[in-house]
């Protein structure tokens, strides 16, 4: 009998290590692919790039409820007494899919479980005298979850915060449970502690998570960002130019433009007032010209190509579209001067345009074009725009 009952001991916990793996791996799997679904996501993202995002974020939710469940009948058949520690593994991916994804499609997930968790108890639950319980406590839950929702932000900093949102959103949860399963009080006090630990373990491997990706954030932003200007750099064009090539040559109807320009008498800057007020100068303008390309909904994408030359990328306008934009950058530049170091800096720039064309082999074409356009208007006397091959002053092109 001792020797039966310890394979069975050993058994559920063999099943408990298990599940808790599983648990982990899953909350590991969501972590990732939400970090990287939402990394192309900004607040000017349409409507449907967000909807179908948060819609593959609740799927692998309730894929991972899925996996887990199969993974637990799997295990046990049924049959062993720790159905209890599957729950919690259950209810702590959906506390932390709530935390992390804050999306409504999560949150619908949240609020419809307990009516999905066990269909045939719902019915049961009707004739029995327990169903005012199940109101009650269902309504509690809710509250939790709507709380949990809208102020995520501030229990992620407040440790305590969390911690009670976190026994609250499990005593909820396992008083539902009780009214289907009976379970005593110091089971779901056994409960409520395993939960506890359960999301404590979660919490310190997505903390860890999160400082790993945020040192490849950090990677990536100094692999494709300008430490100066913090604009996208000649790396990070470099990386996109064959992309932007091979999706753009062979769209008839969608045009690609690329715009060059270059500060006028940068060296100045540095020669009379030091190369201090230089890289002044390189980061007005760049956060100018981004911030300008943003207001505007242009679409355009700027990247500091090297020294005092830049470079936008305009997708889906074609050179012409491109002229009264480009004038409107270099009015709010020249209306937007320079005060550093009691100093009033005015800052002028040269451009030149073009559009991708069919008989260009590569980008390599479209960039030399654009080069030689910059370089006409410098020698036209600067502060003015080639396109196309034609010179204008910004006064001749509003």
């Amino acid at each position: 009998m001792n020797i039966l009952k310890g394979i069975t001991n050993n058994y559920i916990n063999l099943t408990s290590i298990i599940i808790t793996l599983v648990t982990i791996g899953l909350i590991t799997v969501i972590t990732i692919i939400a970090y990287g679904l939402e990394s192309h996501l900004n607040d000017d993202s349409p409507f449907y790039l967000k909807f179908s995002t948060h819609l593959v974020e609740g799927a692998i939710l309730a894929g991972s409820m899925i996996i887990l469940q199969q993974t637990f009948h799997m295990l046990s058949n049924g049959t062993v007494n720790s159905g209890w520690l599957y729950a919690n593994a259950q209810l702590t991916i959906l506390l932390y899919a709530m935390y992390l994804l804050r999306n409504k499609i999560t949150l619908l997930i949240n609020l419809l479980m307990p009516f999905a968790y066990h269909q045939s108890s719902n019915i049961e639950r009707l004739g029995s005298n327990r169903w005012p319980f199940f109101l009650v406590s269902y309504i509690f839950l809710v509250i939790i979850i709507f709380y949990i929702y809208w102020r995520t932000d501030s229990l992620k900093d407040s440790t305590i915060k969390y911690l009670i949102l976190q026994i609250l959103y499990g005593i909820g949860w396992w008083i539902l449970l009780w009214v289907d399963h009976s379970f005593s009080i110091y089971n779901i006090l056994n409960m409520l502690v395993v939960f506890v630990i359960y999301m404590a373990i979660i919490r310190y491997c997505e903390h860890k998570m999160q400082l790993t990706l945020n040192g490849y954030d950090t990677l990536k932003k100094a692999v494709n960002y300008d430490e100066l200007t913090g604009i996208r750099n000649r790396s990070s064009l470099d990386k996109n130019s064959k992309e932007i090539y091979e999706q753009y040559s062979h769209e008839d109807n969608v045009p690609l433009s690329m715009a060059m320009f270059d500060i006028d008498h940068f060296k100045l800057f540095n020669d009379q007032y030091g190369h201090s007020t230089g890289d002044e100068v390189l980061r007005h303008v760049s956060h100018t010209m981004e911030r300008e390309l943003y207001l505007k909904k242009t679409h355009g994408q700027i990247f500091r190509f090297g020294g005092e030359e830049f470079i936008i990328i305009f997708r889906g306008k074609n050179a012409e579209e491109c002229k009264p934009i480009i004038t409107d950058l270099r009015n709010t530049l020249l209306h937007s001067p320079l005060f550093f170091n009691g100093k009033k800096l005015n800052v002028s720039v040269s451009f030149g345009v073009s559009q991708l064309k069919p008989t260009d082999s590569g980008f390599t074409d479209l960039f030399n074009r654009v080069d030689s356009y910059l370089y006409k208007s410098k020698n036209a006397g600067r502060n003015k725009m080639t396109i196309e091959d034609i010179t204008y002053s910004f006064d001749e092109a509003k």
